[in-house]
């Protein structure tokens, strides 16, 4: 897989310490990316952003409503309906993988530095319906404390590897994986300097939706309309 990069000036993409000074360092220097690039297979192929899972509110509206005041710019990675995300809100950043295909995760992360001009990234699954407050501070201190290259979420326990706070350092390694066909997101922040940030869902809820199923623990009983 031909997978294009920026040029960088260290193949191994050393990290820059003067970038790892402070919390606010990271918070003046951060974009968020919701990652929307699957087919929701599971879910019939749906657009989860579309979907409001509570009754209430788009997913789309909950995840802007929590994350856009806490980052520079928020972008969506996504293959489709970049129309109607931009009739929402005209500041959104949108963008598809750069390689055709569903490729998951780690595609949508690499596609990203080569948009967000920023040292950080969050990144963040669509379907998250768990969305902690203060995300943001929470994964910079931790950064900060461990002077890591990425810090991914752990929830009561169970790793999600899709939400974390990575710094531009990581954008090569993600380039290599994918160009030797490793899509493994476990793999590769394993071989990197990380750090884990440990979050507690209180609610009954489920942290994520992923299946029909999961609705009845939000009191839906009936799949949303699109």
């Amino acid at each position: 897989m031909n997978c294009p990069t920026k040029p960088s000036d260290d193949a191994q993409a050393t990290i820059d310490q003067s970038n790892f000074m402070d919390q606010k360092t990271i918070f003046a220097n951060t974009d968020a990316v919701i990652l929307a690039g699957g087919q929701a297979t599971r879910m019939g192929g749906c657009n989860k952003l579309l979907q409001s899972f509570d009754g209430q509110c788009r997913q789309l509206d909950r995840l802007r409503e929590k994350l856009k005041p806490q980052v520079q710019k928020l972008w969506i990675n996504s293959h489709r309906d970049s129309e109607i995300y931009q009739a929402i809100d005209a500041d959104l950043g949108i963008f598809s993988d750069v390689e055709k295909g569903f490729h998951g995760p780690m595609m949508g992360m690499h596609s990203a530095w080569l948009y967000s001009q920023r040292d950080w990234i969050l990144f963040v699954p669509c379907d998250l319906f768990y969305i902690p407050d203060q995300l943001l501070e929470k994964f910079a201190e931790q950064i900060a404390t461990d002077q890591s290259q990425i810090c991914y979420a752990e929830i009561d326990g169970q790793a999600l590897y899709p939400l974390c706070l990575m710094h531009r350092s990581v954008s090569e390694h993600l380039a290599q994986s994918l160009a030797q066909e490793q899509r493994s997101l476990f793999r590769l922040f394993k071989s990197l300097k990380f750090s884990v940030l440990k979050l507690t869902n209180d609610s009954a809820q489920p942290h994520s939706i992923n299946a029909w199923a999961e609705l009845k623990t939000l009191g839906k009983l009936e799949k949303p309309t699109a």
